[in-house]
Formats: structure tokens, C-alpha cells, sequence
């Protein structure tokens, strides 16, 4: 192993004491030797290498091939380019270069590591390239990356692929926790029930600051919404609920949807509970919960009552309807069908969304190398690359 051969170089009595440069070539040739021989055990014709930016579209089209369902390439761009720079990231690509002919990417891994979690975003290879060996050493670059960020914990969303299944629990010793579902359906079906009302407000309709508290003839159980900005204050906020319930942060996850999805001409919105003060009620300076929407995305959703996620999906698939309906608008959004990534013990969610028509149209499990979360009070992020 390089371990042993960088050991065994130093330990080598010299006559004269190697120049920092000696040491340097020798070490980087060890390190070349043992990319080698563990490339050695793949098929003729395979390399492993780290990915590129111009790989980004060949490994889309590894994802789409192997899952077998049609990808929009536009829905995916955003997320990928995040998850290459983003810090902690890992990006391995298995490439077959053939005696005749161009190289061509036949299969590849990504993983982030974020506060000592480490998560596998992408593993795929195609289906004439299986039992190669190829996943393996993929998984294995990955692996060792996020040791070297310092992750002691590992998580894997997986589609229920037995051979990939047991590669987690083998090498990365992640074990199936709970069971995850994808459900599709109309937003348009994303409604409170029929003469209930959400009994949500929205602070930034107030005119100013100055208008004091509102004067509401609605129970405490009310929620006030406003915009999901990438503000210091509720980005902390957004940290300090993860922490608590998905059971690490993501801030680097946060930013981007805030971008992507947020902002105060975006759907997204952030949640607090309705207080009562000597003159009506107010915001409570805590948040109650988040959801994300957009164009291209739906979720994460996270709420601290499990009974609040439905009104605030609703609340949010509402001004995206608004959104879409405005003259001038030019917000991209696509009504026709969306999809939400539900955690099985989300039991909440799921009887809402089938309630209203939507179906199950994907199952897969959420592995890791300990509990955690409290995924009754979640619902993912999708496209499905980070939890």
C-alpha cells in the first residue's frame, strides 16, 4: 500500500541525506505507483480519474442511462455545478478508452462532506460495465476523500439496486435506516383541504416596519411567512433547525437554494409562529419551519410541528400558482408535474400527497452508519442529490 512504500522509502539508509526535492519525486512517484495498482484491477481500458467540469454532461447522461427515466439536462445543471465547487466535494470519473475510437465516461461517484457527514450525491455506472469492478474503486475514491475532510459519519440515498446495496454496507459500513419514496403529481392539487384555511399571513404584505403587530381574529396556531433570503440572521436560524432535526448542517446547500429558489421574488418562504402581544399578534423571533420551491426543484421542507409541513407545502405551491399566473411575469415556472422526495416515516406528507391524487412513482432507502434525524418533520430536497 502507499502507506507501507512511503514507510519503507524513509526507512532507507542513505549515504547522503535526500534533498527535499529527491524526497518530493519519490513520494509523488509512490503516490503515481499506487493509482496504478489499484487501477490494475479494473478491465483493460479503464482509468480512474478525478472529474472535470467538461465531464458534467457525459456523467448526466451515465446518471439518466442507468436510472432509465427521462432527465431534463436544464433541471440538473444548477445543482451540479454547485456540488463541484462547493468545499468538501469529491468527483471521480471511470473512463474506457478504447484501442480504437475516443475515451468515453463509463461510470462516476461525487460526494460532499459537510460538518463531519459524509454523503454520496452520485454513484452510477453503466449497465455493460457491471461486475468490473469499477463501483468499487469509484466508491473507494470517494471514500477516502471524505476521510481525509474528516467525516465520521457516512449516508447514502440508494435506489434499491442489490449489488450497490451491499457495496455501502460492505465498504462504507451504511446500513438501511428508513425507507425513502418519490411521489409525482399536479401542484394545482397541493391545496388545503376544501373550506379549511391555512391560517397563514405574510409579513412582507405589511406596509412598513412600523405597522406594529397584527390584529387577528385567528388562534395561536396561526404561522406568519416571508421571503427565504440568503440574510446572515435566518441562514443561522435555517443552521440551527438542521442541526437540531436532519441532524447536521448544510449551509452551503442553504445558499445555493436560496439563490436558486429564494429570494423576494421567489415562492420559497421561512415560517414563524404566531404570538400573542397586548396589542394582536406577531411573529415569533424563532422559525417554525422553511420550504423551497421553484422553477426546476422542489423542498427541502422542514417544520417543528410535523402537522404544520401540509399548509406550508400548500402555502408555497400557492404563490408559485400566483406566480406563474401573473402578467409579465417571467419566473420560469413549469405547473404541469412536480415531484416531492418524502422519507417513509414522514407519515404526515405521504397520506397528504396521496390523499390529493398524487402517486408513488420511486422507492429507495436512506442508508447510514448510525441513526439520526427526525425525518417525520422532513422532506427532501429533489432532484435528489443531497438530503
Amino acid at each position: 500500500t502507499l502507506d507501507v512504500l512511503k514507510r519503507e522509502f524513509f526507512l532507507l539508509p542513505f549515504p547522503h541525506a535526500p534533498s527535499a526535492e529527491v524526497l518530493f519525486l519519490e513520494v509523488a512517484a509512490v503516490a503515481e505507483f499506487e493509482e496504478k495498482r489499484q487501477d490494475t484491477l479494473l478491465s483493460r481500458g479503464i482509468h480512474v480519474r478525478r472529474g472535470r467540469v467538461e465531464d458534467e454532461f457525459a456523467t448526466f447522461e451515465v446518471m439518466r442511462r442507468t436510472m432509465g427515466y427521462e432527465m431534463v439536462w436544464t433541471q440538473h445543471i444548477a445543482m451540479r455545478h454547485h456540488l463541484r465547487l462547493s468545499g468538501g466535494a469529491s468527483f471521480w470519473v471511470a473512463e474506457e478508452t478504447p484501442r480504437f475510437g475516443a475515451a468515453r465516461v463509463v461510470g462516476y461517484a461525487r460526494s460532499v462532506v459537510r460538518e463531519g457527514v459524509w454523503s454520496l450525491t452520485e454513484f452510477f455506472v453503466l449497465p455493460g460495465h457491471h461486475r468490473q469492478g469499477i463501483g468499487g474503486v469509484l466508491l473507494l475514491r470517494c471514500l477516502e476523500d471524505g476521510a481525509t475532510e474528516g467525516a465520521d459519519t457516512r449516508l447514502v440515498l440508494a435506489s434499491h439496486h442489490p449489488a450497490a446495496d451491499a457495496l455501502y454496507i460492505r465498504k462504507a459500513k451504511c446500513i438501511p435506516r428508513i425507507p425513502m419514496l418519490l411521489l409525482a403529481g399536479s401542484i394545482g392539487r397541493l391545496r388545503a383541504d376544501e373550506n379549511a384555511s391555512l391560517n397563514i399571513f405574510e409579513k412582507a404584505s405589511r406596509p412598513d416596519d412600523e405597522a406594529g403587530p397584527l390584529s387577528l381574529k385567528e388562534t395561536g396556531s396561526g404561522l406568519f411567512a416571508e421571503p427565504l433570503l440568503p440574510e446572515s440572521a435566518i441562514q443561522n436560524a435555517i443552521l440551527d433547525l438542521d442541526r437540531r432535526i436532519v441532524g447536521y448542517g448544510r449551509p452551503q446547500e442553504h445558499l445555493h437554494w436560496a439563490s436558486q429558489m429564494g429570494g423576494l421574488e421567489g415562492a420559497s418562504r421561512i415560517f414563524r409562529r404566531a404570538v400573542a402581544t397586548p396589542y394582536g399578534w406577531a411573529p415569533s423571533p424563532e422559525i417554525a419551519g422553511y420550504a423551497y420551491i421553484g422553477a426546476e426543484s422542489s423542498g427541502p421542507v422542514l417544520a417543528v410541528d410535523p402537522a404544520d409541513q401540509p399548509r406550508m407545502i400548500a402555502y408555497v405551491a400557492e404563490l408559485a400558482r400566483k406566480a406563474a399566473q401573473t402578467p409579465g411575469e417571467t419566473w420560469p415556472w413549469q405547473p404541469v408535474e412536480q415531484y416531492w422526495a418524502v422519507p417513509g416515516t414522514n407519515e404526515v406528507v405521504l397520506k397528504w400527497l396521496l390523499d390529493r391524487g398524487w402517486q408513488i412513482v420511486f422507492q429507495y432507502l436512506f442508508m447510514c452508519t448510525r441513526p439520526m434525524g427526525e425525518f417525520d418533520r422532513y422532506v427532501c430536497c429533489n432532484p435528489l442529490y443531497v438530503l
